[in-house]
């Protein structure tokens, strides 16, 4: 997911200047940080999941 969705984001983020944003930007940075939370939820649960389950 990191190398699929995040990078191609944040590698056009950071060529953006800024005389140079896109008209969507806020939207691009939303999308970056909704896939962002995706995959930080998906990494808490694949710890947290085998802890439960030995309890």
């Amino acid at each position: 997911m990191s190398v699929a969705r995040l990078v191609p984001i944040s590698s056009r983020v950071a060529r953006w200047t800024h005389d140079s944003l896109p008209a969507d930007w806020k939207q691009q940075i939303g999308r970056r940080d909704r896939f962002h939370h995706v995959r930080v939820g998906i990494i808490v649960a694949a710890f947290a999941l085998p802890a439960v389950a030995l309890i």
